[in-house]
């Protein structure tokens, strides 16, 4: 049997997940089913499995996936020099991820819920995002440290925990815009400022 290119397996690889990723939102992770996929993607069972042995695998898959898409997306925001200030970076991260997630018959975002559920009951899944989140969470603090040299953070400040509160009003995005539908990176950007110097005035 002739091998096929390593393009062509990305490409069977990444129709299997806008397979998996489109049944998920509509279906939900539990009551998909890989039959389910496999007629989605319209591959065979033997092509599918060949890929992933099992539906935990493409999970798993999926989310690595996702995050890791969206890790390279912003990598190049936090290492930009200057360093942007914090509430730009924070709108530039939300759109980032608002452009990688929203697809063609699917939202990740939507998704990402699903994953953030099934985490709650799936060591080898929260794992998997864990090692996602804790080196993002860690380049946020790096940022942190660096906004304190600039000036733009109080010197007294835990660099850590400003790197949490990034990470959480990121995350809240994700759940406002999934649940919502109303809010954008433009509007957290605005509230951020209001939350500054002078907005007492400002009410």
């Amino acid at each position: 049997m002739p091998k096929i290119s390593d393009e062509r397996r990305a490409a069977r690889r990444k129709q299997i997940l806008e397979a998996a990723w489109t049944r998920f939102q509509k279906q939900g992770l539990h009551a998909t089913t890989m039959d389910d996929i496999i007629r989605g993607a319209g591959l065979s069972a033997g092509a599918v499995y060949s890929y992933f042995p099992s539906k935990e695998d493409l999970i798993l898959a999926a989310v690595t996936d996702s995050l890791g898409g969206i890790r390279d997306l912003v990598g190049p925001t936090l290492e930009a020099r200057p360093l942007p200030a914090p509430d730009v970076l924070v709108t530039q991260i939300m759109a980032a991820v608002a452009s990688f997630t929203a697809r063609e018959g699917y939202d990740l975002r939507r998704i990402a819920l699903l994953g953030w559920s099934e985490a709650q009951r799936n060591d080898r899944l929260r794992e998997t995002m864990k090692g996602f989140y804790l080196p993002f969470r860690a380049r946020l603090e790096a940022a942190a440290g660096q906004w304190q040299a600039d000036g733009l953070v109080h010197p007294q400040a835990s660099a850590a925990d400003v790197a949490k509160t990034i990470l959480a009003m990121v995350l809240g995005f994700v759940v406002q815009s999934a649940l919502l539908g109303d809010v954008e990176p433009a509007d957290i950007s605005r509230g951020l400022a209001g939350l500054g110097p002078g907005s007492d005035r400002a009410r």
